[in-house]
């Protein structure tokens, strides 16, 4: 019987007819979508966005952007009123990518330049704190930060206090003044030599405020972390000059 399938050539595709002469017709090679479209990215990348400049002219100069106001006979302006009277782009404007669209925009104001006001602050009115510390504390016991201003409550409790019973203090020697922070809320700002210990410091709160001198407390530096004061026999000068104590 008579062969009735399709005929395939060596070269070509099933269905595929050959050309004259025998030779087999070239067949396209298969393309990869992803390739394809990767392709076409490449020869046509994304556009650039556009950047926008708004010269405004006023009587008295003009302005570029938010910028401030610059003179009409300035030299240093000669070459930019130039470029915008021949209906170029100022040089200064130019985007650094030449192919990106620059939009200029052209205002005429018909009054003379005022500068924004200036904008107001409102001054931070409350206490500070610090981490392991009462609000208004010192930021450390080395003085490595400046102490924010007290409360007025505390401010009115913060003084110098020099205690009944017979508390001294040499004024030859090197001195120093340390503020300290009571259990009971109270503040007060001792004078110690640099020689005075730890111990001494809590004499001057048994004669300065002998309840809060009752039980058990300890003392502490205020900063982060709070160092405990638990050696009596540490000098005022190893870390207590002008410190801020807390008894807890």
């Amino acid at each position: 019987p008579a062969f009735t399938g399709a005929g395939r050539t060596l070269g070509s595709v099933a269905g595929g007819g050959a050309a004259e002469d025998g030779v087999a017709a070239p067949v396209a090679p298969a393309v990869d979508p992803a390739a394809a479209a990767a392709g076409a990215a490449a020869a046509n990348p994304a556009a650039p966005s556009s950047q926008t400049h708004v010269i405004t002219f006023w009587q008295n100069g003009f302005t570029v952007d938010d910028g401030p106001l610059r003179a009409y006979d300035d030299p240093a302006n000669t070459a930019f009123m130039q470029a915008v009277g021949k209906g170029q782009c100022p040089r200064e404007l130019e985007p650094e990518d030449r192919t990106t669209p620059i939009n200029i925009n052209l205002v005429k104001k018909e009054s003379d330049y005022e500068p924004p006001p200036e904008p107001k602050y409102k001054a931070f009115s409350g206490s500070a704190r610090t981490l392991g510390g009462f609000a208004g504390e010192a930021s450390s016991a080395g003085g490595s930060g400046s102490a924010p201003t007290p409360a007025p409550a505390a401010a009115a409790a913060a003084a110098h206090v020099a205690p009944a019973g017979g508390w001294t203090i040499d004024d030859s020697q090197p001195s120093t003044s340390v503020q300290l922070r009571l259990r009971d809320g109270s503040r007060l700002v001792a004078k110690f030599n640099l020689t005075h210990t730890v111990a001494d410091v809590r004499a001057f709160i048994a004669q300065a405020s002998p309840g809060c001198a009752t039980g058990q407390y300890t003392l502490q530096l205020a900063g982060f972390p709070p160092k405990q004061l638990t050696d009596p026999a540490q000098l005022v000068s190893d870390g207590l000059s002008n410190a801020v104590v807390i008894q807890r």
